[in-house]
């Protein structure tokens, strides 16, 4: 069986250097959605070089300063060591496929990332995997809205904005 792993990165910025503090990834089987493994790493900021975009911040304590608080207090991994355990936890699957929601933020800073402390990214190229554009074909194909989609499949339960409750969404998404 191929697995199949959803990824989902908290920043504090935009551009491919900025500071990840959270990364969560879930290995799913792609015909039941079934989870199979889940793991969530929160960077200690203290032990960081921080990266930092005034508007993300900004962004962050508008949309949800106290989730953002929550966060970043149980932060306990220096960079190396959460991109190393992120790194592991892929590499205990063979050939996995990487979903992130838009290839070009996570999936494209966690390779920056990993790649800048000196580990490989762990992801053959042919085997990155893009939620906006799943849910794009099925807009185009459904007629309905990426919206309407969406909300057939929603976990109200679930926090926007958590890395691991979003990357449960974009399962079921997907």
């Amino acid at each position: 069986m191929t697995v199949h792993i959803m990824t989902d990165i908290e920043t504090l910025g935009v551009s491919d250097n900025s500071t990840i503090f959270q990364i969560a990834a879930a290995a799913f089987d792609l015909k039941t959605g079934e989870i199979l493994d889940t793991i969530n790493l929160k960077l200690d900021i203290t032990k960081a070089n921080l990266k930092v975009d005034g508007s993300t911040l900004k962004w962050w304590l508008n949309e949800n300063k106290e989730l953002l608080t929550n966060l970043i207090n149980e932060g306990n991994l220096t960079e190396l060591e959460m991109l190393q355990k992120f790194v592991e936890f892929v590499n205990q699957f063979e050939n996995p496929r990487l979903w992130g929601n838009g290839i070009l933020f996570d999936n494209s800073k966690l390779k920056t990332a990993i790649n800048n402390v000196g580990l490989e990214y762990p992801i053959k190229y042919t085997n990155d995997r893009d939620v906006r554009t799943i849910l794009a074909l099925a807009s185009d194909i459904s007629g309905k809205s990426r919206d309407e989609i969406r909300a057939e499949s929603e976990d109200t339960s679930l926090i926007a904005h958590d890395a691991l409750d979003d990357v449960k969404k974009q399962v079921n998404f997907v």
